[in-house]
């Protein structure tokens, strides 16, 4: 089924990001750039490196699992994946530091 990989992905990854914004709503939110410019610049890098990796034939993505919409070698299944993971360390990171350390 190609909606595999994304089902999966999504299904264990959104209710970990809902549930951090449900909790920490307030601390994520005036913290906005100290949890959204990591993501960004993290999960760029990850998908260069991914593309290199792609174009040398060390990865590769069963197009029977994947939707076949894909940025560059990139699946869009695997650049949301490397947003998210991004995004949940980013989160975790301003949630857990003491108030005193966040930006």
């Amino acid at each position: 089924m190609r909606t595999n990989y994304l089902f999966h992905l999504l299904g264990w990854m959104l209710p970990v990001v809902i549930l951090q914004w449900a909790i920490g709503w307030r601390i994520l939110a005036r913290n906005a750039r100290a949890v959204f410019l990591p993501v960004l610049v993290i999960g760029a890098y990850f998908i260069i490196a991914d593309s290199l990796a792609i174009a040398e034939g060390i990865w590769l993505f069963d197009a029977n699992q994947i939707l076949g919409i894909r940025f560059g070698l990139v699946p869009l299944e695997e650049v949301i994946f490397f947003f998210l993971t991004s995004l949940l360390v980013s989160q975790s990171l301003v949630l857990f530091l003491p108030e005193e350390l966040r930006a």
